[in-house]
């Protein structure tokens, strides 16, 4: 066996091992045990050299724990929002406490590279929506300050609206708002950008559906920046397929290669 066949058994072997055990768990939410864990998985995959990754994904170990892997992380990220959103709207300082987020770096980073591609694509936009905002909406307030423009967070889950506007009210800048709202019904017509979050849709089929929908409610000339992931990082994020985008220019694709995880697609509505 060559080296680069035994290391991607090895990852392969280290992500499997590390999916049973998250799944194993009681729950997802933030302790020691689960923070440990998803750290590990997350490192694993980002370690992982690029050309590694289809061997890897395609392992019989991987394949069979593809949608288990995808599911836990999605389930895990949402209840650490939940769980640090609920922690900034008690704090006595929230502004401090959002601080020790131990991923507000990667988002901040992320959403900096998105303000940059909207600015460069289409200039500073009038109004902007978030879909999939989430309870922690930080990529909804990092738009806002950035831009001094209005932004809107949609989710689907009246909970996560709930706990965003109490973090915006904590937290937030001026001129953001959340409201409960579908990613296959939401009426985006008044905004000149929207960025679909990661996790809107499970599934790059599914994400598909929903881009297609989106392709509808969303005005012609406006901005779409889609979050997708590429290589190993798919077991963590579903991709977009820019070749099932019917509606939209695709513009750019951005993959960035330190451990900000997500791709970013760039996309104009079509007249």
């Amino acid at each position: 066996m060559t080296t680069e066949l035994s290391d991607t058994t090895q990852t392969a072997d280290r992500i499997a091992h590390l999916t049973d055990q998250l799944a194993a768990l009681p729950h997802l939410r933030p302790d020691p045990r689960t923070d440990a864990l998803f750290s590990d998985l997350v490192h694993t995959v980002l370690a992982a050299p690029e050309g590694q990754a289809r061997d890897i994904l395609a392992h019989e170990e991987i394949s069979r724990r593809r949608a288990a892997v995808r599911d836990l992380s999605a389930r895990g990220e949402t209840a650490l929002e939940h769980a640090w959103a609920e922690r900034i709207v008690a704090a006595p300082d929230p502004g401090s406490t959002l601080t020790s987020f131990p991923y507000l770096d990667n988002y901040q980073r992320l959403t900096a590279l998105e303000v940059g591609l909207l600015t460069s694509s289409g200039g500073t936009p009038a109004a902007v929506a978030v879909v999939g905002c989430g309870p922690l909406p930080l990529s909804t307030l990092g738009y806002a300050g950035a831009l001094g423009c209005p932004v809107v967070g949609l989710d689907r889950d009246l909970a996560a609206v709930v706990l965003a506007r109490q973090v915006g009210d904590r937290v937030g800048p001026p001129d953001v708002r959340f409201e409960q709202a579908d990613a296959a019904d939401a009426d985006l017509t008044g905004y000149d950008a929207v960025v679909l979050a990661a996790l809107v849709g499970e599934t790059p089929s599914a994400k598909a559906g929903i881009l297609r929908r989106m392709a509808g409610a969303m005005r012609p000339g406006a901005l779409l920046l889609a979050r997708s992931a590429r290589g190993l990082r798919t077991l963590l994020y579903p991709p977009v397929d820019v070749g099932a985008m019917p509606g939209f220019e695709v513009l750019e694709v951005v993959h960035p290669t330190d451990d900000v995880i997500n791709s970013v697609v760039v996309a104009r509505r079509l007249p």
